[in-house]
């Protein structure tokens, strides 16, 4: 019986405080004093406050704050005209506007607002409320596709490398590049001919599912595609010549890719597309035609991906 009280103060001292959890405070030279209050006002009442960075850029320290899963939010001091600016956390890059308070003629009431409110709409029982997952807003990606086309000269092996941009939680842009590593043998009778495809292109997608370990992305792309082809006559018949030529094709197509992650940078991707290459390309050597590409193209491969906040 002595040890039950020491065994109810631990009980009661683990519940008080179960996570850990922030409020960063930004503000511009002039509001500074403002802010140093409201930051007063929340350890006053026991919420844990960073303190106050004086930078005019509130959407940068927006998005170096939400990028933290223990900010619960940003307190922005504005002195033109003089207000107090909340945000809250909700998976995505800025976070959102909570509420403005205008503050007039130095109000020492606003501060205690601000606090008090912050503490009712985050915090339950002086437990935090959980902060959605927020997506990275950079990747670096590299992989293999197999692009397919009739005509006879795919499928082609292509490496690609990417980079990508999220400026919204549900959406993104990405620049990519597509390399075949090798050249593709066709013959014709007498006539070798060696045949090679690249892609330079642009993304934008958006993402319906986005979870810590799955992100589902529905996307439209479209590329310039370089057919290069090199021709070599063999000694009959004579009038055939090595040639070497190249045409630069149109590659619109609808994408769909699926993100698995690894670890929270390491990516796994898997993507598939359909589309057209536009004109058709012929390749032929004099009157015989060796192969096509085109119109119809798909293209599907798996990459990896490394994620940046």
């Amino acid at each position: 019986m002595k040890e039950a009280p020491t065994i109810l103060v631990a009980l009661l001292f683990s519940v008080s405080h179960p996570a850990k959890a922030e409020t960063r405070v930004v503000s511009d030279a002039e509001a500074e004093p403002l802010c140093e209050r409201a930051r007063t006002e929340l350890q006053q009442i026991g919420l844990a406050a960073a303190a106050v960075s004086v930078d005019g850029r509130t959407r940068r320290v927006r998005r170096r704050a939400f990028a933290d899963a223990t900010v619960q939010a940003v307190v922005s001091c504005q002195s033109k005209p003089v207000r107090i600016e909340v945000f809250y956390p909700d998976g995505s890059r800025l976070g959102e506007a909570a509420f403005v308070v205008v503050v007039r003629e130095d109000d020492p009431n606003a501060p205690v607002y601000v606090s008090e409110r912050i503490r009712a709409e985050r915090f339950i029982a002086d437990v935090p409320k959980p902060v959605p997952f927020s997506p990275s807003v950079w990747w670096l990606g590299i992989g293999g596709d197999v692009l397919l086309s009739p005509g006879g000269v795919a499928p082609l092996a292509l490496i690609t490398l990417d980079l990508g941009y999220r400026f919204h939680r549900h959406w993104s842009v990405q620049a990519f590049a597509s390399v075949q590593p090798y050249m593709r043998r066709l013959d014709a009778g007498p006539v070798e001919t060696r045949l090679r495809v690249d892609q330079f292109g642009a993304a934008i997608a958006y993402h319906p599912v986005v979870t810590k370990r799955v992100d589902l992305a529905l996307a439209a792309r479209v590329a310039a595609t370089r057919l290069g082809a090199n021709g070599t006559g063999g000694a009959t018949p004579a009038d055939l010549a090595g040639q070497r030529d190249r045409v630069w094709l149109a590659f619109p197509a609808a994408r769909i890719a699926l993100r698995i992650g690894l670890t929270d940078r390491l990516w796994l991707r898997a993507q598939g597309e359909v589309g057209a290459l536009v004109p058709k390309a012929v390749v032929a050597a004099g009157a015989q035609q060796v192969g096509s590409l085109g119109p119809f193209a798909a293209q599907a491969g798996l990459g990896l991906e490394v994620h940046f906040r």
